[in-house]
């Protein structure tokens, strides 16, 4: 574990909360730890719950100054967006929070314990600093070794980044959970490691070694469960995180995938590259898996967070139309629907 599940937190989304917010608001949704406070001083005096819709009235608040009347005690850096790097106005909270008894719990590509100034005030006055994507040492090359698993490996896999898959792969083991089925939910991002305590940001591992990191936890995961979930990273259609995805696809192994994809986003994030269609991205998934194990796309997890309930019930139909698989926003409706599938499927193939 990384830290107590029962430490108090405060969120720090300085200026982001809402938009590049997707730590702080998968946290907040699914994290063990209780959340005092969300800092952004935009936003002060709003809640959680106005701005996200996510059901806890968890106060907004203008500075760190603010949220230590709330007694957290670790201040979580909320937000991620591209490169992952400490933005330099951030640096003089980051000091304070641990002048004033926090630990600071980090995600972010750039190391707070590496730093020379924030390492030595957290030495200084004997806090933590927990950064959570740095990789364990001695990993191995991945073999194939979860081909030899006797639980069910479930992999999400996208048409982007950012769309839905840690999200998607955390409803469907409580899903799986809430049936009476073993499940264990696999994290791979800085995310999901905040979320449940363990893990391996697979997009911090060098590269020989990303699938050979996968492969640890899946193995690991199996042992006991009827179901592994593995959170998906990237997308094999993006030109940036593509390798990240792949070294997932080998290293999991999985039986079947979940493709995740958001309705309103016509272009891959940050790029002006068309997404590809549902069957395209089906066949791109499929053919490639089939290097290790022939893995088959059984559903379809669409994010409609920015859709009104007609274009949301539109969205879905679209996708079943199109491909001939169930669809559903896990997150409006609850993952059952793709639960099913999973099940269907795996009763018959597998």
């Amino acid at each position: 574990m990384y830290y107590s599940q029962s430490a108090r937190l405060a969120i720090y989304a300085e200026g982001e909360f809402g938009r590049h917010s997707k730590t702080a608001e998968g946290v907040i949704a699914y994290g063990r730890n209780p959340v005092v406070a969300v800092i952004d001083s935009r936003l002060s005096g709003k809640t959680v719950q106005e701005l996200t819709g996510i059901k806890k009235a968890i106060p907004i608040v203008g500075s760190v100054a603010e949220a230590l009347g709330h007694k957290p005690e670790a201040l979580l850096l909320g937000t991620a967006w591209s490169g992952g790097h400490l933005p330099d106005h951030w640096r003089a909270d980051i000091i304070y929070a641990l002048t004033n008894g926090l630990d600071v719990i980090n995600g972010l590509h750039d190391f707070l314990a590496d730093d020379p100034q924030i390492a030595e005030v957290a030495r200084q006055h004997k806090r933590l600093l927990l950064d959570v994507r740095r990789p364990p040492e001695g990993l191995p090359i991945g073999d194939g070794k979860a081909l030899n698993t006797p639980a069910c490996i479930v992999l999400s896999v996208g048409s982007d980044c950012s769309v839905g898959k840690m999200t998607v792969a955390l409803e469907l083991t409580a899903e799986a959970e809430r049936r009476g089925h073993t499940a264990k939910f696999v994290a791979t991002g800085q995310t999901g490691i905040m979320i449940c305590g363990e893990g391996i940001a697979i997009d911090r591992v060098i590269g020989d070694f990303m699938s050979g990191a996968v492969e640890e936890m899946v193995v690991a995961a199996a042992k006991g469960h009827e179901f592994v979930f593995v959170e998906g990273q990237g997308s094999l259609v993006h030109p940036g995180f593509s390798g990240v995805t792949l070294s997932l696809m080998h290293g999991s192994c999985p039986h079947i995938m979940i493709l995740c994809h958001k309705p309103s986003r016509k272009t891959i994030n940050e790029t002006h590259f068309a997404i590809p269609g549902y069957k395209r991205l089906i066949d791109i998934y499929q053919s490639m898996s089939a290097c290790l194990r022939p893995a088959r796309i059984v559903g379809i997890a669409l994010n409609t967070r920015d859709l009104d309930e007609t274009q949301a019930q539109r969205a879905i139909l679209e996708a079943e139309q199109e491909t001939g698989l169930s669809a559903c926003d896990p997150v409006r409706s609850g993952a059952g629907k793709l639960f099913d599938a999973i099940i269907a499927f795996k009763e018959k193939a597998l």
